[in-house]
């Protein structure tokens, strides 16, 4: 992939800078809130509705999945089986980027759980003319493991990105998976399909490492071993453009400056457990 020398590098995030924000359990705010579906700048807060198809094929808050080798694998591939049964919903995995170790176990587990597409996604016209795409570009795919004859099966599909596969703004009712070897990489790939993510769900346990990658990845949102969480905790904090920690019903929120303009949100589990 060719670089752009004329880019400007992204901010690093220090671990001195995580340690700043990071407060104490003891310490950290607690706030009592309710959901709601507001919207953080260009962010949909509301997590994934029952199967719905926007009449005008538009991406609605697309997700970017990252998974790591150090990440929980198992919990990654059910947030994402259920993006591959709803493919079209706000807020669904649109691309995916695993990390070449796991790859091969990873994408089995989700082939073994794959489970036949509902006919309003299998005989939709943007998917027809997707798998039209597909097979004319002869692209590899995963399909799933245990489906009949016949049975429609969700795709993942390697090495492409949307605008290959439809026109770039409107849905295709895939999943786009690329494979990567270095955070580095992983952050070069984010950025290869340029779709208006609403949010980025990153699965590592280390969570100093992916404090590193989260400078490169796009968005403002990026959840650690999570998916679709609750933002209303820090949305106040990210709409006033102001740093700010708070620990709310066993989730860790920032709003954090990362220099050169960029703001972004950071939530992970409580659980989660720093590690160099």
């Amino acid at each position: 992939m060719a670089s752009n020398n004329n880019a400007v590098a992204p901010a690093k995030i220090t671990s001195n800078m995580v340690n700043e924000l990071q407060l104490d359990q003891a310490s950290a705010k607690e706030v009592k809130v309710s959901f709601s579906s507001e919207r953080i700048s260009d962010i949909t807060l509301a997590p994934l509705t029952p199967q719905t198809i926007p009449g005008d094929g538009k991406w609605l808050s697309p997700q970017l999945m990252i998974v790591f080798a150090d990440g929980d694998l198992h919990s990654a591939r059910q947030q994402l089986l259920q993006s591959l049964q709803n493919p079209f919903a706000a807020g669904s995995v649109a691309t995916l980027l695993v990390q070449e170790s796991v790859a091969d176990q990873f994408m089995g587990l989700v082939a073994q759980d794959l489970r036949t597409l509902a006919s309003e996604v299998a005989k939709h016209p943007r998917y027809a003319k997707t798998l039209a795409k597909i097979d004319q570009l002869k692209a590899k795919v995963v399909r799933g493991q245990n489906l009949k004859a016949g049975e429609e099966s969700p795709l993942l599909v390697y090495d492409c990105v949307h605008s290959y596969l439809g026109d770039g703004t409107t849905t295709t009712g895939v999943v786009t998976l690329h494979i990567f070897r270095t955070a580095k990489e992983a952050g070069e790939l984010a950025k290869r399909d340029p779709l208006p993510y609403g949010q980025v769900s990153l699965w590592n346990e280390k969570l100093s490492s992916a404090y590193e990658l989260i400078p490169r990845l796009p968005g403002n949102v990026v959840a650690l071993n999570c998916f679709n969480p609750d933002l209303s905790p820090i949305k106040a904090s990210f709409d006033a453009d102001r740093n700010d920690v708070a620990l709310v019903k066993n989730y860790h929120y920032e709003s954090l400056s990362l220099g050169n303009g960029q703001r972004k949100i950071i939530v992970f589990p409580v659980g989660t457990i720093f590690a160099n």
